[in-house]
């Protein structure tokens, strides 16, 4: 993920150069969509090594949603901040266009090397695996199309329309912003609990009951503590005649099965009932 975040701050520099060459408000705006990215990799890397920290009595599932909290607080920062400024410059342009350009040329050269640079970075990402490099996938495609957004704009006010540097600039904010917006309903849905998906119920439902001395499975709640991790509470039923030695293995066997089909569920709950329930428990606040 290093190499990515090297592409990123080196096409920070190129767009910054093409702004200071050029004044073109549309490359000043791609340039910050380059900052959004950066800030959210250097996220992505910090909460790696702060996803990897050992359970301690305080956090006690561990401490991935540091990275939720993190992203939640950058989205909010974008959007209230970034994305607004950038959209009143892009409409000041459109009202008022200025033809005070220089190096146009040279400018529209910088961007088109900058979007080789993000599709680089976006190859790279696609050869991996893992949700992070999904992630820097799909932030880079999103770069990405600013850029192209920004070389449509430079080139048309290149061909005598200078009132594009405000539409390009326009567009850009938008981009940001839908992305932004994103950022913080997807981190916000898991800062407030979210469940897993009904597919995700039906299949822990499928994997108990194929086990020997299993009824049935009911009252289950899971609760995403991580991006990718999942605090698991069910209750299962079994023969009210069965022993605690003999629930206490059922309960491994359980909880083995659950593991190998759905490798995200980080901790379980396994309580033994003799009588059944409805498939999911939703608490009454």
């Amino acid at each position: 993920m290093i190499d990515i975040l090297a592409i990123y701050v080196l096409s920070l520099g190129v767009k910054l150069a093409a702004y200071h060459f050029s004044g073109f408000t549309a490359i000043f705006a791609d340039a910050l969509h380059s900052v959004v990215d950066i800030t959210m990799i250097s996220i992505l890397l910090m909460s790696e090594r702060v996803a990897r920290k050992a359970p301690d009595p305080s956090h006690p599932l561990g401490h991935e949603m540091a990275k939720n909290v993190a992203s939640l607080i950058v989205g909010v920062g974008f959007i209230a901040f970034l994305s607004f400024e950038l959209a009143k410059e892009g409409v000041d342009k459109i009202l008022s266009p200025t033809g005070l350009y220089e190096n146009t040329e040279t400018a529209i050269a910088a961007e088109v090397f900058v979007l080789f640079l993000l599709l680089l970075a976006a190859f790279l990402s696609a050869r991996r695996a893992g949700i992070l490099n999904r992630t820097l996938l799909i932030e880079s495609m999103n770069d990405a199309l600013s850029t192209l957004a920004a070389i449509v704009g430079v080139g048309l006010v290149w061909l005598g329309q200078p009132i594009f540097d405000g539409v390009a600039t326009l567009l850009i904010a938008l981009i940001i912003f839908y992305n932004s917006f994103k950022l913080v309903k997807d981190n916000a849905k898991l800062l407030l609990g979210l469940s897993p998906s009904e597919e995700f119920y039906e299949s822990v439902e499928s994997v108990c009951v194929d086990i020997e001395g299993v009824k049935g499975v009911h009252d289950m709640v899971g609760v995403y503590t991580g991006e990718n991790s999942i605090h698991l509470d069910l209750h299962v039923t079994v023969d009210e005649e069965m022993t605690v030695k003999d629930a206490d293995r059922l309960s491994v066997e359980i909880a083995k099965a659950i593991r190998a089909k759905h490798p995200e569920v980080r901790h379980i709950s396994i309580h033994f009932c003799p009588h059944g329930g409805k498939k999911r428990k939703i608490y009454d606040t």
